[in-house]
């Protein structure tokens, strides 16, 4: 299970640096491709045992990034969507 998280933070680390380029005019996709790497930061950090203060840092700071573009995201959809109506 660890090992499918790390590959998965990093599929979606390249996948955001890809989205960078190639989505330039659709930011939505690049904040919900962070938001999802920041999550599964947090989630495989709280696999580490035993969590020290280096990883509540990353837990609390990640949480918080993570809702942080998710609400940038849902506000780059949501002016996407009022400038085509």
């Amino acid at each position: 299970m660890e090992m499918v998280l790390t590959l998965l933070i990093v599929a979606s680390a390249i996948f955001a640096g890809i989205s960078l380029k190639k989505f330039y005019d659709k930011p939505y996709i690049v904040n919900f491709a962070l938001a999802a790497m920041l999550l599964l930061i947090v989630f495989r950090t709280f696999m580490l045992q035993p969590i020290n203060g280096l990883g509540y840092a990353a837990i609390v700071l990640c949480s918080i990034a993570s809702v942080f573009q998710l609400v940038l995201g849902v506000k780059s959809l949501k002016g996407k969507e009022s400038v085509q109506a």
